[in-house]
């Protein structure tokens, strides 16, 4: 089970995006295209430039509380009745 999905809320933690914070639109393996993030020109014959977001590895962003205002590692869960629940680390709280 991956630990990040799409449209969580997420701060990238390395390169020239640094402390930016946004949502995931779309995860595939170790990448995840985040929203407004690492978004490029790339030049198409008959058509000019057209605007294109690339992927990020998904050791450059952490999951982010909007509520404390910081990043947190997630966590798996297992309940007693054999389901996965994922929740934050250090402050313990569930995530949907």
């Amino acid at each position: 089970m991956k630990k990040l999905k799409s449209w969580d809320p997420v701060i990238v933690i390395s390169w020239k995006y640094k402390w930016k914070i946004s949502t995931i639109e779309k995860i595939d393996w170790d990448y995840a295209i985040v929203k407004n993030i690492n978004v490029v020109k790339k030049a198409m014959k008959w058509k000019g430039f057209i605007k294109k977001t690339l992927p990020i590895h998904i050791s450059n962003i952490m999951y982010y509380l909007e509520k404390e205002k910081k990043a947190s590692k997630i966590r798996i869960e297992i309940t007693s009745d054999w389901k996965k629940i994922r929740k934050t680390k250090k402050w313990d709280i569930k995530i949907q």
